[in-house]
């Protein structure tokens, strides 16, 4: 599922307070280190994609992969990535984190109308999952645009959410057990 997986292994810095799906990154860093690892992200994100069973180009959104364990920065080290590139991405950055505090993973269903909000996109209040989910694709297919995806739960909830584009960018930053 992954075209990239970094584990970040460093310590988490403070201040990682959520922001709305459609939030801006903060334009001025208080992100420390990890030099190395932003410089190798940045690298991958320049690199092609590949469909790694054809060898072409891949028909889909993207995916970086940034693993590690509870409280290695993984977000923070996500969100510097994302204020580093997001100027590349004209139609925005949108988030979503999709494991709540406690450890349950986030309904599919809540967290695509979450991002078709964000994108101004109406939906009907009973829509099911499916109906929500073809509808953020279709809302992201001829978008340039980044989705950070933190606290992922299992490949299934990022595997719903991406665009059949290779136009979008998602990172999703695993929960570690």
């Amino acid at each position: 599922m992954t075209d990239q997986a970094v584990d970040t292994g460093g310590s988490q810095l403070p201040g990682n307070e959520q922001r709305p799906a459609a939030a801006p990154a903060p334009t001025v860093s208080q992100f420390l280190g990890r030099t190395r690892e932003l410089k190798e992200l940045r690298a991958d994100i320049e690199r092609a994609g590949l469909d790694t069973l054809s060898g072409r180009k891949a028909p889909r959104a993207r995916v970086l992969l940034i693993a590690g364990r509870p409280g290695s920065g993984r977000t923070a080290l996500a969100e510097e990535l994302v204020r580093q590139v997001a100027d590349r991405y004209r139609d925005g950055v949108l988030r979503a984190r999709l494991t709540e505090p406690d450890g349950t993973p986030v309904p599919t269903e809540r967290t695509a109308r979450e991002l078709l909000a964000a994108l101004e996109v109406a939906t009907p209040p009973g829509a099911a999952e499916d109906d929500l989910t073809e509808a953020l694709r279709e809302a992201l297919a001829d978008r340039r645009t980044l989705l950070l995806l933190d606290d992922v739960a299992a490949a299934e909830q990022v595997d719903a959410l991406l665009p059949g584009t290779p136009t979008a960018w998602s990172w999703p930053s695993p929960r570690a057990p």
